[in-house]
């Protein structure tokens, strides 16, 4: 009986896992279409962020925020505060920019 009940259980989980996985493939692909079709490359984002901040960028990525493609890059001013700016990578508006907050949800994905 408690081998049933170890392989139902084992069954299960496993099933959780693959859904998981398929949800993050879906997420990917929808994240790789975004960026296929975005209009502004990584390094005219790049310029974009430094006309707004005085520092220096030091992490800059394409991210799907609500379904838009963004650009967002963390800038460190001379006096150590950080920005977060957002730029859309359609047509390189400035989306939002304001005090940079650690609050990654990523973080929270790539440890389980």
């Amino acid at each position: 009986m408690k081998r049933l009940i170890s392989l139902t259980a084992l069954i299960a989980a496993g099933a959780v896992a693959m859904a998981g996985m398929a949800l993050a493939e879906t997420e990917n692909a929808k994240k790789m279409t975004l960026f296929s079709v975005a209009q502004i490359d990584i390094q005219k984002a790049l310029t974009i962020a430094l006309e707004g901040v005085d520092g220096k960028i030091t992490s800059i990525e394409f991210e799907s925020e609500d379904g838009k493609a963004v650009y967002e890059a963390v800038a460190v001013a001379p006096d150590g505060s950080m920005t977060e700016i957002l730029i859309d990578a359609n047509d390189g508006s400035v989306i939002a920019q304001g005090p940079f907050m650690d609050d990654d949800d990523e973080k929270d994905d790539d440890n389980g």
